[in-house]
């Protein structure tokens, strides 16, 4: 007797489901699933997706006579079609809880040992692809459990674009022209982003207040550059009246408050993140690198504590990785409820309660113990769906996770062990454009605070909006507090000073600033300031002297900023003995007036009778 098979393939966690009696040793499936991109005049995109599925019979009693895939009620499809080797066939279309279910039907199927037959499903959808500013992104989900079948998948873009693919996880096995292959692909997730770099609004408030009865400061922590983020500032206000950078990299400006006075800081601009490293920083970031070891490998903070038996002996920082990413499991409850940050040895011992700050933890302790460097970000997790990349850190949609310090290729690597966890994504092997950077902690796993923690109330403080256009760099400097003699001698050595500040909208890196005379000496007359953050200030100290002798000049000292010349400052030299001849002259016309009113007030008297 022959067996009929009914085939149920499920399209969200993509997992092969096999029913009944039915053994997969029975049959063979074969799919290649097509998506064919459309960019519509409106700027958004759709996508036509086409599924075309073979099954092989393996046994001569068995065939395979009804076929069913389902959707999450989330996939937005419509305008469904289906054929077989025969031609057209009726989807079934069901709504069963939170899938649909199409349930298809052969018409006349082949029967035999190795005979096959085909199934074709198309669709349009239109949330598969998303426009974010100025990049595509696409998450498609794959059928994990394949056994033996074969699975290919290929993108289509439109022949009209230049956009090319920038992150790709998996590894695409095919890129031909317009059309982008993954055979057999390994992850349970593929993920593409078409565009190398995406730009973000960003709208911060920061709700300050002085419960003293005596001044108080606070520094708040603005956006800062990173090895993968470019940060324009637009306004800062009211502007702060310290500007510093410390110890981890972070941008922080210093407030004072009055006794009880309630300030509200404004942050107004542009961030940027990248797919390739920026040099620049990098290179900044390994020139304080030596400062930050000592504490890099701390593990006495109370949330990368752990007991030497719960340091588990993992040799590099992709074992840590996957030991945090397969150990923790996330809970979506604790978002709306307990926030609490448990640190890494609570989570250990109840693994089932993470979030995203309890993965950084865990994976920051268990690095830090087995002499990994490493460090926890707090930033703002763009992501379109919450349950594949949730976000949990506040109301304001903070995101956690952790970085570390890949000492060959001397660098700063991100990974996300919370967001594979949810979504199946590597976020090891390559990161995204969607993770922007607000704090860094690699001193102390709670300071400084990121926007989005100085709040009053339930304030909704963090807006930030992925945007298309590029922005503006202006690189500005001024200086001010210029202070030296304006007259010197030939022989004595002086001191002067002035301050250089960014005026700017972005960092400045390795900036220049040369002093020079013609007729002076100056003890350094090139300087390199490192870093000058956006309304950053920072003092130049020097010395100079004449470099003739026995001779009146005017000299022009000039300050200069690459080949900018700032400012301009005439200093008169004169001999020494000039000066020493005004300093007698001086002594001795104040030795006889002295003289002169002393025998006035002498002869007024009178003598003594």
């Amino acid at each position: 007797m022959i067996k009929k098979l009914l085939l149920t393939f499920l399209i969200g966690l993509f997992y092969l489901v096999v029913g009944g009696r039915v053994n997969a040793a029975d049959f063979k499936a074969d799919y290649q699933v097509e998506y064919f991109l459309t960019e519509n005049s409106s700027q958004s995109l759709s996508s036509k997706v086409r599924f075309a599925i073979k099954i092989t019979n393996l046994r001569s009693d068995v065939y395979v006579k009804k076929f069913s895939i389902a959707f999450p009620t989330t996939f937005l499809i419509h305008n469904v079609t289906a054929g077989d080797d025969r031609g057209a066939v009726k989807p079934e279309i069901v709504t069963d809880n939170d899938k649909n279910r199409i349930n298809l039907e052969f018409s006349d199927p082949a029967v035999g040992r190795n005979s096959s037959n085909t199934f074709t499903l198309e669709f349009d959808q239109d949330n598969l692809f998303e426009i974010n500013g100025n990049v595509w992104e696409v998450i498609i989900p794959t059928i994990e459990d394949k056994q033996d079948a074969t699975y290919s998948v290929i993108v289509n873009l439109p022949l009209t674009t230049d956009k090319k693919i920038a992150i790709a996880k998996p590894k695409p096995s095919l890129i031909k022209g317009n059309r982008i292959f993954w055979n057999n692909p390994a992850a349970k997730t593929i993920y593409a982003v078409f565009g190398n770099t995406q730009y973000y609004t960003a709208d911060l408030t920061y709700n300050l207040q002085n419960p003293r009865l005596s001044l108080a400061y606070t520094d708040v922590t603005f956006p800062p550059d990173s090895g993968y983020q470019k940060v324009y500032v637009d306004q800062i206000s009211p502007a702060p009246s310290e500007v510093f950078i410390d110890q981890d990299g972070n941008y922080l400006g210093r407030y004072y408050l009055k006794p009880k006075e309630h300030k509200t800081i404004v942050f107004k601009g542009i961030i940027q993140t990248m797919t390739q490293p920026r040099k620049e920083v990098v290179d900044w970031q390994n020139e304080i690198f030596n400062s930050q070891k000592q504490y890099l490998l701390d593990v006495s903070d109370k949330n990368w504590q752990l007991d030497k038996n719960e340091v588990l002996p993992l040799k590099t920082s992709f074992d840590v990785y996957r030991f945090v990413v397969d150990k923790l499991q996330y809970n979506y409850n604790r978002v709306s409820g307990d926030i609490r940050r448990l640190g890494a040895r609570s989570i250990l011992m109840n693994p089932k309660n993470a979030v995203c700050s309890e993965f950084s933890d865990l994976f920051v302790a268990q690095a830090r113990g087995n002499g990994i460097m490493a460090r926890e970000i707090e930033g703002y997790g763009f992501a379109g769906d919450n349950q594949l990349r949730p976000i949990s850190l506040t109301s304001d949609i903070l995101h956690s996770w952790p970085e570390y310090y890949d000492l060959k290729d001397k660098l700063w690597v991100s990974v996300d062990p919370t967001w594979e966890n949810t979504s199946g994504i590597d976020y090891y092997g390559s990161f995204d454009l969607n993770h922007i950077v607000l704090a860094i902690h690699g001193k102390k796993s709670d300071y400084p605070y990121p926007a989005g923690m100085y709040k009053i109330g339930d304030s909704r403080d963090i807006a930030i909006k992925p945007i298309a256009s590029e922005p503006q760099e202006i690189k500005k400097v001024s200086l001010f507090d210029f202070a030296i003699n304006d007259n010197i001698n030939d022989k004595d050595t002086y001191q002067g000073k002035f301050t250089i500040k960014n005026e700017g909208n972005v960092y400045i890196y390795a900036f220049p600033v040369t002093i020079s005379s013609d007729l002076l000496n100056i003890n350094q007359p090139s300087y390199r300031i490192d870093l000058l953050a956006p309304l950053e200030k920072k003092e130049v100290v020097f010395n100079y002297s004449s470099k003739l002798q026995g001779k009146r000049a005017k000299a022009d000292l000039l300050i200069k900023q690459s080949q900018e010349t700032l400012v301009v400052k005439t200093v008169s030299i004169v001999p020494y003995y000039y000066q020493l001849g005004w300093l007698v002259g001086g002594l001795l016309l104040g030795a006889g007036a002295v003289f002169l009113i002393l025998k006035l007030l002498f002869k007024k008297r009178g003598p003594v009778s």
